[in-house]
Order: structure tokens, then sequence, then C-alpha cells
């Protein structure tokens, strides 16, 4: 299957994008929580597959840690 992932960042503008090909729901969830865990700007990860939302994962801070 394949997954689409964005990450908005605080800064605003076109989000950060990447494919993710051949993978379960399930990783593809959790490649999309280690990408936005990569990215310090990032506020939110949104997995799409084609045009339907199925997760989107906050980033998390430094209170929540």
């Amino acid at each position: 299957m394949l997954y689409l992932c964005y990450v908005h960042r605080t800064s605003g503008g076109v989000p950060h994008f990447e494919v993710l090909p051949d993978m379960s729901a399930s990783q593809a969830a959790e490649r999309a929580a280690a990408i936005l865990a990569q990215r310090p700007d990032g506020v939110r990860a949104e997995l799409w597959q084609e045009d339907v939302l199925l997760l989107t994962l906050p980033a998390r801070t430094a209170a929540a840690a």
C-alpha cells in the first residue's frame, strides 16, 4: 500500500512530504512518527492513503516528555 506523510512546520508554508511505499498501515504510522521526530520544527504529521486522512500525529513537546 502507498502512503503519503506530510509534516507541518512551525514556520508554516509547504509541509515536508514523503512517500511511504510497500508497508502496512501500522508500519506507515511508525515511520510517520519517526519522520516527525527527526524534524525539530515539526508541529504534526499527517498520514494519507490517496485522498483519505488516516492519522494525525502531534509533535511531542518538552512538557509532554
